[in-house]
């Protein structure tokens, strides 16, 4: 059965009960707990851009999990955050981006075909999240980093469970699992040189810059957990809210100069990414309010992103916005490093989909399944229906 929906996005709906039960009178409060959030898009904004708060908000623990996340650059601050970024700081270049947009765009139309085909012989019925986003998303990162697609389902599914909320002895056994296939990477490259992609380009510069391995294979780690899960999430999410109002489909069937703008937009309303946290060091001014020192700071970014002073008619899905600044990627030094390759990725899938399937519908017998990630928020299945 499908449906033209004309009620709220789910999403929205998700987003509605939490916000409901915010006090949003105040852009920077405390909670009972002691812990301060800030709910305000310029408050936002200049907390992430100071350089005096800290990313340093993971205390390391005693499990493999805990040690390797410990190394990852986004829980670092100044110089050794800025070090372990300069590897892969400036490997987005123009050129990469677009043959990884041609990988993408070819990869997403042959899972989409499949689909098709499968639909012409009757089974018309998909979970899009599992014939297309994640494998779709594992063939990206694959690409990027020069590992084989054979090798590249393991890394996949290796991302996935490090995104979920689940056992310390599955986060373990995940974390040892792909340490040691990046181990074997590494090595293969120093003994043969033949390795394509990334991880020589960071082997190389990870020794001028005296980075050693166990960092150098914790950013590898954090590239395929963030690159992968974050991608495949957003694609679910993009694609319910542009199928469940179907009208917002057909306006960019009818003129697909519309499809950057949809992306912004619905980046602004459904990033998967939702809350980042900070401490500070010193005792700080964010807008009129003073936070102490050392005091716990969450930036909740998916209501700073519907914050009315930044953005007209907040809650609505508009095109036609003036300008977009949302924080889907963050803000400051710690703005998101792979921005331009998400939005190349989102980009060239979304792309693929409006050219292959252009009747693709919800199917809404099927309840929506959201699996618990501390990453973000995002699908665990979306069936659909091909033409």
């Amino acid at each position: 059965m499908v449906t033209d929906h004309v009620g709220q996005d789910p999403q929205d709906e998700v987003a509605a009960r939490f916000y409901s039960k915010i006090d949003r009178s105040r852009a920077v409060q405390q909670t009972g707990e002691g812990l301060w959030l800030v709910l305000g898009h310029p408050e936002a904004v200049q907390l992430l851009r100071d350089r005096t708060v800290s990313s340093m908000t993971r205390t390391p623990g005693l499990g493999v999990w805990d040690q390797v996340s410990s190394r990852f650059f986004m829980f670092k601050d100044a110089q050794q955050h800025m070090r372990l970024r300069r590897m892969v700081g400036d490997c987005f270049t123009p050129a990469r981006l677009a043959e990884l947009k041609a990988v993408i765009q070819r990869a997403t139309r042959d899972r989409l075909d499949r689909l098709d085909e499968a639909a012409a012989t009757g089974d018309r019925q998909s979970d899009i999240m599992a014939k297309v986003a994640y494998p779709v998303a594992s063939d990206a990162i694959c690409r990027l980093l020069g590992v084989s697609p054979v090798e590249g389902a393991f890394l996949g599914r290796w991302a996935v469970s490090l995104s979920r909320l689940t056992t310390d002895d599955e986060f373990d056994r995940s974390a040892e699992e792909i340490l040691a296939f990046f181990r074997e990477q590494l090595s293969a490259h120093r003994e043969t040189s033949l390795c394509s992609g990334l991880l020589p380009i960071m082997a190389e510069r990870a020794l001028a810059l005296g980075i050693d391995d166990d960092e150098l294979l914790a950013t590898c780690i954090l590239l395929v957990v963030a690159g992968f899960e974050t991608s495949a999430n957003f694609f679910g999410n993009m694609l319910l809210s542009l199928l469940w109002r179907r009208e917002r489909f057909e306006r960019l069937l009818a003129d697909e100069a519309l499809v950057a703008p949809a992306i912004e937009e619905l980046l602004r309303l459904h990033s998967p990414a939702h809350v980042v946290k900070r401490r500070t060091t010193a005792a700080t001014v964010v807008g009129d309010t003073v936070i102490p020192a050392d005091a716990e700071v969450a930036v909740l970014l998916g209501l700073c992103n519907r914050d009315p002073r930044v953005f007209d008619d907040p809650d609505a899905y508009r095109l036609d916005r003036a300008s977009n600044p949302h924080l889907a990627f963050s803000q400051g030094p710690h703005y998101c490093v792979g921005a331009s390759l998400a939005r190349v990725e989102l980009e060239a899938m979304l792309r693929a989909v409006l050219d292959r399937l252009p009747r693709l519908a919800l199917a809404v017998e099927q309840p929506l399944r959201w699996s618990g990630r501390f990453l973000g928020r995002g699908l665990d299945q979306l069936e659909v229906l091909a033409s």
